[in-house]
């Protein structure tokens, strides 16, 4: 019995064409996947520590601190604020209104979106804020 003769057997796993699939892998899901495209106006939300949390609302008013106004995530001008409200409250009269406005917005510019929004017939009006 002639142990020394036989020769050991070392295999090796190459990894490099693993990582190469990894990596495939990394690009396809990167490409292939959507992305949520954020709100057309940053707002910066004032904070309150009674906050409740709502769903959702149909209807969105978005107040810049420069005065720009937003109707469900597109640009409208105040005097078209009322007739486009009324128009969304003809088809539904119980939808609440969100009404997002910046944190450094002047308080008269906010109480005349409000006023334009109570003209329309817009009753449930909520202020969108941040919790503390």
């Amino acid at each position: 019995m002639d142990f020394e003769g036989r020769a050991r057997i070392h295999s090796h796993l190459d990894i490099a064409p693993l990582i190469d699939i990894v990596f495939l892998l990394l690009v396809f899901f990167m490409l292939t996947s959507t992305f949520m495209v954020p709100e057309a106006i940053e707002l910066e939300l004032p904070e309150s520590s009674s906050a409740t949390v709502i769903d959702i609302t149909p209807i969105i008013v978005s107040l810049e601190q420069t005065g720009q106004l937003a109707l469900n995530g597109e640009r409208i001008e105040q005097e078209q604020l009322r007739g486009a409200i009324e128009a969304l409250l003809k088809q539904d009269a119980d939808s609440a209104i969100t009404l997002k406005s910046d944190a450094r917005t002047e308080v008269q510019q906010l109480l005349a979106v409000m006023d334009e929004i109570r003209a329309a017939g817009g009753t449930d009006v909520a202020l969108a804020t941040l919790q503390k």
